[in-house]
């Protein structure tokens, strides 16, 4: 969808908003008018003994009800739109590269050992996953941080492909997804996890029907002083099966509260996942995978009845926290026991079912997150996964840099080993992250920022932002072996690996770096693995490998830089220019 269709249907659900708030504010008011009315009648009918007015009264509190009804109503809507124009302004931002801002940046993924996704930008701010993350719950979130991190195989990616490419040509279905989910509050998704915890450990049985005949013999008591049947022993009865009842339940409480507890706090959001997953039942789908999760969630697992039933139970046990309904139902009618009979019932039938309804949604979050960069209009296109080892990319574009200060590059991989050389800031370690990202988002089966790529299926290993460790004592040198050792250990396994590594070894003396390069070299040129290696040193660049570069150019004095790759290696250095400019070297 263009930037401005978006911004014009934004426009269209902000007048739809105001003129939703005008109708709230207006039947607010009405209905106030009714409320006071009546009460006035009612008053005055009773000292003015002028019957008449209780009719009044009457006729009022149903006008009082009916604008209560068309208030709701309008107060539903409110609410919808309001998280529409939520969705369609976190788009927007999305598109005039404002993303940013977006509070779920998924720093909670991020992992010291997970080098990958600490060099690459996959999680944290200014990240991947703060870019394109669309999911509104916290399994949600952990499925997109699986595929965004994880080996996937050549098949498994070719399905989500399929079901992404045919999401991003349903927006209407992903954004009204993205809406139900903003209207389930944020503080639900722990009571969620809890209540999942609940369905899968706690064991609870019934109670026997038979205890409700005191419930049957209280009311036939309570019929029986209604209309002075069989008195004085009716009401015996009425008073020693109240008593009796409300002791049975107060005796249950604690155990009833712990059993009730999450399902009165999901009442609200319950209301938003049924309508979820009856968009998903209700949506025709051509990708198979699509299909294949809408039914294992909706036909099979019985989301839409079984999550509409449950809120139906969790709406009964809102009327415990009222203590005076709470002790009338416990007293006529055991209604906890009722209650908790239903609930086992509802168990016992969807048990089963609860973790499949929520890790298939999960699934639509993530995919639907996939999906995200073409509905937005960013120029992305779906790679090419190969069974054959192969790397080929045209007009390929760092995901993370603003469309109109990013500069595309056309790269074939001809070789296992490719020596990038250049100027300071010239572009050679972005080139590599800009590689690494784009085979993450394709390897999730997501689309990629480049006119084409082509890629068969590989291992992704980093040494880029190494760090120290004091506490451990570890040095950024030894940090960087450390890594090169677990690159060296996983080649052993022969599988397909990218191994991405920048400016080897400048942690130490250039003596030691050469040589310790060239043995990584040996190591890592492997006929199943690609290696891309950044570095100053020239030396390197004579080695039996691709070469490449990034060079500059000055203009008024001034250093620039075109961040176009080149081949061979580079034959410029920028270091002194910068040095002078700095007032560190003198002229």
């Amino acid at each position: 969808m263009t930037k401005q269709k978006f911004q014009h249907i934004y426009n269209q659900t902000n007048q739809q908003c105001q003129q939703f708030e005008k109708q709230s504010n207006q039947y607010a008011l009405i209905r106030f008018g009714f409320l006071v009315l009546m009460i006035i009648c009612i008053l005055v009918g009773y000292f003015q003994h002028k019957s008449f007015l209780y009719m009044i009264s009457l006729l009022c509190i149903v006008i009082f009800s009916i604008m209560v009804y068309f208030h709701n109503r309008i107060k539903k809507e409110l609410s919808y739109h309001q998280a529409f124009l939520t969705v369609y302004e976190k788009h927007l931002l999305r598109m005039n590269n404002q993303w940013h801002q977006f509070h779920k940046t998924g720093e909670e993924f991020l992992d010291d050992k997970n080098y990958k996704a600490l060099d690459l930008d996959i999680f944290g701010h200014h990240s991947l996953f703060q870019m394109i993350n669309i999911s509104f719950t916290q399994k949600g979130q952990e499925e997109l941080a699986f595929l965004l991190t994880n080996d996937h195989q050549k098949k498994d990616i070719e399905k989500r492909q399929e079901a992404v490419n045919e999401l991003s040509q349903h927006e209407d279905f992903v954004l009204k997804m993205e809406t139900l989910g903003t209207m389930i509050p944020a503080h639900k998704e722990k009571i969620v996890k809890r209540w999942l915890q609940q369905c899968l450990e706690q064991h609870i049985s019934s109670i026997t029907p038979f205890v409700f005949i005191v419930s049957l013999i209280t009311l036939l008591g309570l019929l029986g002083v209604c209309f002075s049947i069989a008195l004085p022993y009716s009401q015996i009865v009425l008073e020693i099966g109240a008593i009796f009842q409300l002791c049975f339940a107060f005796f249950y409480l604690k155990k009833h509260n712990d059993l009730f507890e999450p399902i009165n706090d999901l009442c609200t959001g319950l209301k938003s996942y049924a309508h979820i997953y009856a968009h998903i039942h209700n949506q025709h789908f051509e990708s198979p995978y699509l299909r294949e999760l809408q039914h294992e969630i909706c036909i099979d697992g019985q989301a839409q009845e079984g999550i509409h039933e449950l809120y139906k139970i969790s709406q009964r046990v809102t009327y415990r926290q009222n203590i005076f309904a709470y002790i009338i139902l416990n007293a006529f009618g055991l209604f906890d026991f009722m209650i908790r009979n239903q609930y086992v019932r509802w168990l016992e039938k969807y048990s089963s079912s609860v973790s499949i309804w929520f890790d298939g949604l999960a699934k639509f979050e993530a995919l639907m997150s996939l999906s995200v960069l073409k509905i937005d209009d960013f120029h992305v296109t779906m790679p090419h996964i190969t069974s054959q080892k192969t790397l080929k990319m045209r007009s390929i574009r760092h995901p993370l840099i603003a469309d109109e200060k990013v500069v595309g590059n056309d790269f074939i991989m001809q070789d296992s080993l490719c020596i990038i050389t250049g100027s300071n800031m010239s572009g050679k370690t972005t080139f590599m992250r800009t590689i690494g990202l784009n085979l993450v988002l394709a390897y999730a089966g997501g689309f990629v920022f480049a006119d084409e790529l082509q890629c068969s299926c590989m291992h992704i290993m980093t040494s880029m932002r190494v760090k120290d460790n004091v506490e451990e004592g570890i040095s950024t040198f030894y940090g960087e072996l450390l890594r090169i050792k677990d690159m060296i250990e996983y080649a052993k396994k022969k599988e397909p690996m990218l191994s991405l590594i920048d400016e080897i070894f400048k942690g130490t003396n250039s003596l030691d770096r050469i040589a310790g390069a060239k043995a990584t070299i040996q190591k890592l040129s492997l006929p199943y693995a690609y290696t891309f290696l950044t570095t100053h040193d020239l030396e390197l660049s004579h080695m039996q490998a691709l070469n490449y570069h990034f060079d500059e150019y000055y203009q008024d004095n001034h250093i620039c830089f075109d961040y176009r790759i080149k081949k061979g290696p580079s034959q410029t250095t920028n270091g002194q220019f910068l040095l002078k400019q700095l007032g560190i070297l003198d002229e």
